[in-house]
């Protein structure tokens, strides 16, 4: 889950470079050093170490709940549809 919010995160800093409220480094809530709920060593539904339901040696189903779960975080709503795509693409790659 760490690797996928943090190709979330380098997405929108890389892509919305015209939109502060998009980019997770003017925007706190979008950034996981400054918003715990996002944080994968801050929050225990996102570390897979800790949530056996998204580790891929404990799960079989891993990147579809990590996807599930990455579908209830505040950075699913900042990306737009290509960038969505991108990071499933992401999650696929892994």
């Amino acid at each position: 889950m760490h690797k996928l919010i943090n190709f979330a995160v380098n997405l929108l800093e890389e892509e919305n470079w015209d939109d502060a409220d998009l980019m997770p480094s003017q925007n706190p809530e979008l950034n996981p050093s400054q918003n715990a709920d996002i944080n994968t060593s801050q929050n225990a539904e996102l570390n897979s170490s800790q949530n056996s339901n998204i580790n891929r040696t404990q799960n079989p189903d891993w990147r579809k709940n990590q996807w599930e779960l990455f579908k209830q975080t505040v950075l699913w709503e900042a990306l737009d549809d290509d960038q969505r795509e991108k990071c499933k693409d992401f999650l696929r790659s892994l």
